[in-house]
């Protein structure tokens, strides 16, 4: 029936809904942080008329916080002592042909 299959979609939207909203408020702080990033930058003016920033200049500064950010979480590869060599690995083998 058309009733029955309007009641089991209005289930799944709710649960689509919801994890939806759990989602976006796991970005709120960094949209937080961008908002008053941007407004800073914005009335920087005020102390003089050199720092006037396009919205441009705000999206670079805000893509180089997130390349900084990115690099400090990013698993740091171990770089090799001067003298001493790195260590190959082994190659496995391919099994029988």
């Amino acid at each position: 029936m058309l009733s029955v299959e309007i009641n089991e979609k209005m289930e799944v939207m709710k649960v689509t809904q919801s994890e939806i909203k759990t989602a976006s408020e796991f970005y709120r702080p960094a949209a937080n942080r961008g908002a008053l990033v941007f407004f800073l930058m914005n009335e920087l003016y005020m102390i003089h008329s050199f720092y006037r920033f396009s919205l441009d200049s705000f999206i670079i500064v805000i893509k180089r916080a997130i390349d900084i950010v990115a690099a400090e979480l990013a698993p740091k590869k171990k770089e090799p002592v001067e003298g001493e060599e790195e260590e190959e690995e082994p190659e496995e083998e391919a099994e029988g042909s």
